[in-house]
């Protein structure tokens, strides 16, 4: 005895079986799976197949998560969801730190290159002899502020790109850190509660 031939229509047939399997199957459809089952060993073959795997559904009961199982997995998605926002949270803090301590570095330095070039440079003997304390107040701003210009040339000048590529990538590197964090934050862009 050779191979069973393929059906044609299996995908239709095998549609028409589903449907009268689940109860759904009109009557007009239910004759037509009948006469093409009669005259088709492969699917009546896969008839029964179905037949057998649905009586084995229906025979056993159906059992259902132990007691409690929806509590534990709300608790553990509860606590997922907390390390979550301790984690996000605390990458928060530490960039906003970053970002106030590169800030407060940058004021500094300011502050101390002003004091290095009042005192280092030693270009202010006219504000230390002068009377009036506003005319001082004012060339030592002014003379202050052509040491820091100088010296601020000269550092460029030696460092200038260096420090510009620096700058621009801790930038770009903060940047990438605070859109990851908007992204992946809890209740955040995409977030469905879930995981």
């Amino acid at each position: 005895m050779g191979d069973p031939v393929e059906c044609r229509d299996s995908e239709r047939v095998s549609l028409l079986m589903s449907l009268a399997l689940d109860g759904l199957l009109a009557v007009t459809d239910q004759q037509v799976l009948q006469g093409h089952l009669a005259a088709c060993p492969a699917c009546r073959a896969e008839w029964k197949a179905m037949q057998q795997v649905s009586d084995l559904f229906k025979a056993e009961e159906m059992v259902g998560p132990r007691m409690g199982f929806a509590t534990r997995v709300e608790r553990r998605l509860a606590d997922k969801a907390k390390k979550r926002r301790r984690f996000f949270g605390g990458a928060a803090v530490l960039t906003g730190s970053l970002s106030l301590a590169t800030v407060t570095a940058a004021v500094v330095a300011l502050i101390v290159v002003g004091i290095v070039a009042w005192n280092w440079l030693d270009v202010l003997p006219d504000v230390k002899q002068g009377t009036n304390s506003v005319s001082q107040i004012v060339s030592g701003v002014n003379l202050m502020g052509k040491g820091v210009s100088l010296f601020l040339t000269d550092f460029l000048q030696a460092f200038g790109l260096p420090m510009v590529i620096g700058v621009g990538i801790a930038l770009a590197l903060l940047l990438v850190i605070w859109i990851w964090l908007f992204v992946k934050r809890p209740g955040g862009y995409h977030h469905n509660g879930c995981a």
